[in-house]
Parts: structure tokens; C-alpha cells; sequence
């Protein structure tokens, strides 16, 4: 094999295994509490309960979209308002760390993982949903938002996932 062909097969192996990669990449929902939302944007860190599946679907490289639940939320709640990227493996922890924690001294979600910013702000999930594939019930959309990660536990398509993360302003 000349040296010419050796780099083309070579370049085009490497585009192929990016490729792949990116492919790999999958986008969760979380839903959280207004409070949570606020330690999750000042520390880089999620947690989830035990025996949450999540521990087992979500891994580094994916992407992860929070949601604030509107039960108890004084601003924030019905709305998308960052989404991260997946930095770490889940490692268990047993300090309080969420407010509800703290208050109740006991570990609520002792699996926690680390998180890099990719973008903040407020997107309305009512105004979103029309344009939203995984919102298949357009009737109930609130019924996707349940589970941990939402979405009946399953990853949103890439398309609304950058839709939500373009309309966060």
C-alpha cells in the first residue's frame, strides 16, 4: 500500500470511529426541584436515589437536560433551564448535599455524577411541545417528564434535544 492510500485509509478509518462516537452520544431529561436546580447549576453535580436506572443508561459523553418541576417552584417551574454534558461515572456518596437532604439529614440520591455546562437559561416545555418528537401525546405531554431520567427512562432524540437547548435564553 503506497503512503498516499496508507493516509487516505488511515483518514477516512479515523472518520468513521468519530463517527461512531458521536452516534453514541445520547440526550436524558432530568426533572428536578426548583431548589435541587439551584445546587445542580452552583456545584456540577447530579444525584439520583438508589436503584434509580439511571445509573445504569447514562454515561460519560452524554448529554443531560434539566427540567424544573413546577410543585413548589417560585419562578423557574414548567421550564427547561440547562442543559450539561456527562464528565464522570456515577460514584456513591453518603453527605447530604440537596436542600431536601439537608433538611431531612439523611442521603436521599447518594449516585451522583459530575457535569460540564453546555448552556443555562429558561425554555417553556408548554411552548415547546408542539415541535417536540418524543412528546408523542400532545394531550398529556407532563406524562414524559416522569421518571428518572424522564421520558419513560428513554433518551430524547438529538433534534429535540438541540431544539431545547437552542431556545434556552
Amino acid at each position: 500500500m503506497s503512503a498516499l492510500n496508507s493516509s487516505r485509509f488511515l483518514y477516512i478509518l479515523a472518520w468513521k470511529l468519530f463517527e461512531g462516537v458521536r452516534g453514541l452520544v445520547k440526550y436524558w431529561i432530568f426533572a428536578v426541584s426548583e431548589e435541587n436546580w439551584f445546587v445542580i447549576k452552583e456545584k456540577y453535580v447530579y444525584g439520583v436515589p438508589e436503584g434509580s436506572k439511571a445509573v445504569d443508561l447514562v454515561k460519560p459523553g452524554d448529554v443531560a437536560v434539566f427540567y424544573v418541576k413546577k410543585k413548589g417552584s417560585k419562578e423557574l417551574g414548567g421550564k427547561f433551564v440547562g442543559a450539561f454534558s456527562i464528565i464522570s461515572n456515577w460514584y456513591h456518596e453518603l453527605k447530604p448535599l440537596w436542600p431536601d437532604e439537608v433538611r431531612e439529614s439523611r442521603v436521599k440520591y447518594p449516585w451522583r455524577i459530575r457535569i460540564k455546562p453546555i448552556k443555562f437559561g429558561a425554555a417553556d416545555f408548554t411552548e415547546l411541545v408542539p415541535r417536540l418528537s418524543f412528546v408523542t401525546n400532545k394531550e398529556r405531554p407532563y406524562v414524559f417528564l416522569i421518571g428518572i431520567p424522564a421520558n419513560l427512562g428513554k433518551p430524547v432524540p438529538e433534534k429535540d434535544a438541540k431544539l431545547i437547548i437552542e431556545s434556552l435564553r
